[in-house]
């Protein structure tokens, strides 16, 4: 008995201090990890057991999950400027809510327009649940330290396909998908929900008010950013750097296989993005703690055409794509971060969230497209180093991107 009354003041005290920013950061880490391995790594399992059921095409099962990150697109902005005004608390756990609603409502689909449907609100949700919403609330917390923390978190978040893929895998052998289903709803509802509202703070000190001046002015900060040539270069950084890892994360099995690249190879090349991404940022938090936003920035946009290049070029043999995944991963997980720091430090703190919903606007539209594109370009030409020029392009108007912000931010603080 003596011991859970030991144990009971230390709870206590945790609990008193839940909103602490390094008391609330794990928790939050955790429900990631649960919400995009349950809503995104969990697609592409389901897909093949659901057309065996159901009959339908591949394409038409991913025309659902496209339409859903599109309303997630065009949902940030909005989903932004209310965390903005009212914490996300309340936003984070109706978008838990509802995913574990939805998934139990996918459950019972049987027919095409049934998933449309439910996608399309599902996508409404994963704004206000996904890591747009947890990047604000961590800067709202955390303050000039963000960055600290969103590295801290993004560690843990960057193993969420490590950790699901191989877990629903097994759940699905183990299930039918339509229980599966239920299970995963049950991991929103039972475990993302009560962390959400107990976690994240109900308005952080500081957050604007939802006065009518208070709107406006929003409305004026919003006018001014979409003015600067750096909050356009940073939105064309990230949307490259987001249309670059949906193409390769999507296209990358079906290109070996294509050229009879050994299925061990493979899986285990593809198996490495995770940890990579993870060890990046450990560098990161380490040895490379001092390097400055700009400096990580150089290097990691420049990477990522880098490691398409190597798709491109080198052998697919085991050393080679090991060394591909390297550059990749570590251009993924090191922009990942810089996602969330780079809009607070090189545009400013007030009224954060809505900036970075109308920079994930474009990233989602992005996301969405690119694996339909890049099929498409694929299909059209008929050779897969076509459609990895065409990626090439784009991861270097990223790279374009980034050095457009650095140097109108450059030329502001010379003007000043």
């Amino acid at each position: 008995m003596r011991f859970p009354m030991m144990l009971a003041p230390l709870v206590s005290s945790l609990w008193a201090r839940r909103h602490h920013p390094w008391v609330m950061l794990w928790p939050l880490a955790l429900a990631q990890v649960t919400s995009w391995g349950t809503l995104y790594y969990s697609f592409p399992l389901l897909s093949d057991p659901m057309r065996a059921e159901l009959g339908w095409s591949q394409s038409m099962l991913s025309g659902a999950i496209t339409a859903g990150l599109l309303i997630t697109g065009l949902a940030a902005y909005p989903v932004g400027a209310l965390l903005d005004r009212q914490g996300g608390r309340g936003l984070m756990t109706l978008g838990s809510t509802g995913a574990g609603v939805l998934l139990i409502v996918w459950s019972q689909v049987a027919l095409p327009w049934q998933f449309y449907a439910l996608w399309v609100v599902l996508g409404v949700f994963l704004a206000c649940c996904l890591i747009e919403p947890l990047f604000a609330v961590i800067n709202q917390v955390f303050g000039s330290n963000a960055r600290a923390g969103l590295t801290a978190a993004t560690l843990v978040t960057g193993l969420s396909g490590t950790i699901y893929v191989p877990l629903l895998g097994a759940l699905l052998q183990a299930l039918e998908w339509r229980d599966a289903l239920l299970v995963m709803a049950a991991l929103n509802l039972g475990l993302n929900v009560p962390i959400h509202w107990c976690f994240v703070p109900a308005k952080p000190p500081g957050a604007p008010s939802a006065h009518p001046v208070t709107r406006r002015r929003g409305s004026v900060v919003m006018r001014r950013r979409l003015r600067n040539p750096v909050f356009w270069g940073l939105a064309l950084w990230y949307t490259s750097y987001s249309l670059t890892a949906s193409s390769l994360i999507f296209q990358y099995v079906p290109v070996l296989r294509g050229e009879c690249v050994k299925e061990a190879v493979i899986l285990f090349t593809f198996a490495l993005i995770g940890p990579v991404q993870v060890l990046a940022r450990v560098v990161i938090v380490t040895v490379a703690r001092e390097l400055s936003l700009a400096q990580l920035g150089a290097f990691t946009s420049s990477l990522a055409p880098l490691a398409v290049l190597l798709l491109i070029f080198a052998p697919h043999d085991f050393f080679w794509l090991c060394v591909f995944v390297s550059c990749f991963a570590t251009s993924h997980g090191i922009t990942t971060i810089l996602r969330g720091t780079a809009p607070a430090e090189w545009l400013g703190r007030e009224h954060l969230a809505r900036t970075m919903g109308a920079i994930a606007f474009p990233m989602m539209v992005a996301m969405a497209l690119a694996p339909s594109l890049t099929a498409w370009a694929w299909e059209a030409s008929g050779s897969s180093r076509f459609m990895l020029w065409m990626v090439f392009a784009g991861a270097l108007m990223g790279t374009g991107g980034y050095w457009l912000a650095v140097l109108a931010r450059r030329r502001a603080r010379h003007r000043l």
